[in-house]
C-alpha cells in the first residue's frame, strides 16, 4: 500500500509553510511559553524529523525500529541544547530536516509502507502534523 496521497499532500504543505515562516525572517526569540522560544520550536521540529529520517533510512535497509518508551523524555533534555542553537541556524535545521524525510518517506515501497502502517507507526509517515503543531503555535504568537 502507498503512503496516503493526504499525508504526503500534508508534508509537502507543511514543509512549504515552514520554508515560508523561516525565509520571512520571524522573530526568533518571540516566548512560546514554558521556556520555549520560537527558535526553540524550530530546533524541536528538525530534530524530531531527522530522527525520522534516520530511523526511516535505517529501517528500510533491515535494521529494527528502537522502542519509542523514551521519546517523551528527550524534549526536557533537549530542549537545553536547543536553548543554545544560533537561533537562524534552527530554522535552516528544521527546513532541511523536513525537506529530507518527506524524500525518504515518499521514496518507501508500499511492502514498507504497509508495515509501518500495522506496527502502529503512521506519525512517522505523518511528519505534517508534528510541523503543523509548531508552525501554528509560532505563528500564534508572532
Amino acid at each position: 500500500m502507498p503512503v496516503d496521497p493526504k499525508i504526503l499532500k500534508k508534508n509537502t504543505e507543511q514543509l512549504e509553510r515552514l520554508e515560508r515562516l523561516v525565509s520571512s525572517s520571524p522573530n526568533y526569540e518571540t516566548d512560546l511559553h514554558d521556556g520555549w522560544t520560537a527558535a526553540v520550536a524550530f530546533a524541536h521540529m528538525g530534530f524530531w524529523d531527522r530522527r525520522q529520517a534516520e530511523l526511516l533510512r535505517d529501517w528500510s535497509v533491515g535494521d529494527p525500529l528502537p522502542e519509542s518508551a523514551t521519546d517523551d523524555q528527550l524534549n526536557p533534555v533537549l530542549e537545553r541544547y536547543w536553548q543554545q542553537l544560533t537561533p537562524e541556524v534552527t530554522g535552516q535545521m528544521a527546513v532541511y530536516a523536513a525537506r529530507e524525510v518527506n524524500e525518504i518517506i515518499e521514496s518507501l515501497s508500499d511492502e514498507q509502507v504497509e508495515a509501518l502502517l500495522s506496527m502502529g507507526k503512521e506519525f512517522m509517515l505523518a511528519r505534517g502534523n508534528h510541523r503543523e503543531e509548531h508552525i501554528d503555535q509560532i505563528e500564534r504568537e508572532l
